[in-house]
């Protein structure tokens, strides 16, 4: 398990970022967008904003990993984790079967998990429509584990939604966000703020599986969020963007 980063550094990032290790702080690595308020944990069952869908989500636990026991034993899914385009950031094994990938949604995944999707869907802050938007079962195997690595936009807030948890022993299957580390726990939702350095990892001997997805920042209001998008949009359509 690694722990808080050892020693105090600080780098100059391209011309006018800081960044120290005395203190975590977030630190998007693409895009940040100014005034929103930051922390690493978010407590979802203690606030209102998102009281709802977390109930609603914690309610379907058994149906969603019905759905994803289905997805990868029954119908043998392929993962979509490619190493050839995105960051290759674990050691060992990791799998993704997405729903929603860079901001796109995948209509193959709401064929076969047509429960797991509609929660999503109706999840009001559920975030799509950007490059840094996703949703996907995300598998990591035995003895694996995701370095630290930090968010490329302050945008959004990850959920976590446990699904498959073998050990709630930080030690052995955990995750730090900042400098507080967490276990799983099966069925209990987690949100954190992922602009922040963290990293997971699963010593154990099975694997760990989590439904993982972005909601918006809650403190982004609806006419941000489309001006987001259109600004995303028009950047795919003139080529600057894959």
């Amino acid at each position: 398990m690694s722990g808080k980063p050892v020693g105090l550094t600080a780098t100059l990032v391209k011309s006018a970022i800081c960044r120290t290790t005395a203190k975590c702080r977030p630190h998007p690595t693409l895009f940040f967008f100014p005034g929103l308020s930051s922390k690493t944990w978010h407590e979802p069952h203690k606030d209102t904003t998102h009281d709802t869908w977390v109930r609603r989500l914690e309610s379907s636990y058994d149906a969603v990993k019905r759905e994803y026991l289905d997805l990868v034993e029954k119908r043998k899914a392929a993962s979509d984790y490619d190493v050839g385009t995105e960051h290759k950031l674990h050691k060992g094994h990791w799998d993704w079967h997405s729903y929603v990938l860079k901001g796109q949604k995948q209509p193959s995944f709401a064929e076969a998990c047509p429960i797991t999707a509609q929660l999503l869907d109706a999840t009001e802050s559920h975030m799509t429509g950007t490059p840094m938007s996703y949703s996907f079962f995300s598998t990591l195997h035995p003895r694996s584990a995701i370095a630290p690595h930090t968010a490329a936009c302050n945008l959004r807030l990850r959920c976590h939604f446990p699904l498959i948890v073998p050990s709630t022993n930080a030690d052995e299957c955990g995750i730090r966000v900042g400098d507080e580390v967490r276990a799983w726990e099966e069925g209990k939702a987690m949100l954190f703020d992922d602009a922040y350095e963290h990293e997971v990892w699963n010593h154990t001997g099975s694997q760990r599986v989590v439904l993982l997805f972005d909601i918006w920042h809650p403190e982004l209001v609806p006419d941000e969020r489309t001006a987001i998008m259109d600004m995303f949009g028009y950047a795919r359509q003139q080529g600057w963007m894959k």
